[in-house]
């Protein structure tokens, strides 16, 4: 059962307790998608929280991070083994709900073998500068992690993802990239806006012996004109 309502009832306890809003878990397919938080660091300009709250038919707005129990126990009622692909991709950053994530991860674990990935916004080392994140999602069973590089430098970085950490997060993106390196398999991701140079990131990919991939802006194509004069302003 799908968790969408505000409550739900502890009938042992007698009492109400509080509970995230939207749907915790969501699948296209034969894809299962775990989903830790709607909350982000970044406000990227080309982001598909700009244009709904969810996608597939799925609420993916959450009023609150869900509690480890509240996730794992949700990963447990959905969950069927004909799904062949597990992600943690949320309708925000996942490492904001770090204990949440690593939990979904050994959960999935131990519901199945298959590989499992996540798509981040890279800045763990700048959220948890006193935890080691990559040995900890190694550790709990991540096989792929997806980093959104989005820019070839800074600069651009700033104006197109408008990161909380301010310009200190393009540089520690890749300083946690490295890091991720012996531990996993990473990807580097750019989504293809105009404006932003893509060979220049797949350079950057290249000389880091990084995987490259580019995907496709999700927005409506009247947006791209507003990104655009943002860039070049």
């Amino acid at each position: 059962m799908m968790l969408s309502v505000n409550l739900k009832y502890s009938l042992r306890e007698g009492r109400a307790i509080s509970m995230a809003r939207g749907n915790l878990t969501y699948w296209r397919g034969n894809s299962f998608y775990i989903n830790p938080t709607s909350r982000c660091i970044n406000d990227c300009l080309f982001c598909v929280r700009h244009f709904g709250e969810g996608v597939f038919g799925f609420n993916l707005v959450l009023d609150k991070d869900p509690t480890v129990e509240e996730l794992v126990r949700e990963i447990e009622e959905t969950w069927k083994s004909k799904f062949t692909d597990i992600a943690i991709v949320g309708f925000g950053e996942p490492l904001l709900n770090l204990d949440g994530t690593i939990a979904a991860i050994r959960k999935m674990r131990e519901l199945s073998h298959t590989p499992i990935r996540m798509n981040t916004d890279g800045q763990a080392l700048l959220l948890y500068p006193s935890r080691d994140v990559p040995h900890e999602l190694a550790d709990a069973g991540l096989d792929r992690i997806q980093i959104s590089l989005n820019a070839p430098d800074s600069d651009t970085y700033l104006r197109l993802c408008q990161p909380k950490f301010g310009r200190s997060a393009y540089d520690s993106i890749l300083e946690f990239a490295e890091r991720c390196k012996p531990l996993m398999r990473v990807e580097f991701s750019v989504v293809d806006i105009p404006g932003v140079d893509i060979d220049a990131c797949r350079g950057i990919a290249k000389r880091m012996r990084i995987e490259f991939r580019v995907r496709v802006f999700k927005g409506p194509d009247g947006a791209l004109e507003g990104i655009l004069r943002t860039l070049t302003a």
